[in-house]
């Protein structure tokens, strides 16, 4: 049984983002795995209370979406896509905590007047 890694090594990291570029279906299993250490490891020590479950989704959405994009001479891919969840996370919770406020909102507008 193989042990379980709880860091990511840059130069693998970034290694396994040209060779994803060339042929997805081969290194796929293995850079979605380093996201998806990545993303839990940044959102179990994040301050604000997102839903973990949705929130894994969006990251793994926008890094799919942003992993086109990265260049090593732009900076190390840990950095990179450090950046790339930590932003989204902070999205989400703002968009959850502005939602939440409106429902309160509503709620204190509709109240029945007492009688």
């Amino acid at each position: 049984m193989g042990r379980k890694i709880h860091y990511i090594d840059n130069g693998r990291f970034e290694e396994l983002i040209k060779l994803y570029a060339a042929d997805k279906s081969a290194h796929e299993d293995e850079l979605m795995g380093m996201f998806d250490l990545l993303i839990s490891n940044i959102a179990s020590g994040f301050k604000f209370t997102v839903d973990h479950d949705d929130a894994k989704q969006e990251c793994f959405l926008l890094i799919l979406k942003t992993l086109p994009n990265f260049t090593p001479d732009k900076g190390s891919a840990f950095n990179y896509f450090t950046t790339v969840i930590v932003n989204n996370l902070r999205l989400l919770y703002t968009k959850d905590k502005k939602y939440e406020q409106k429902i309160e909102n509503y709620i204190e507008t509709h109240r029945p007047k007492d009688l």
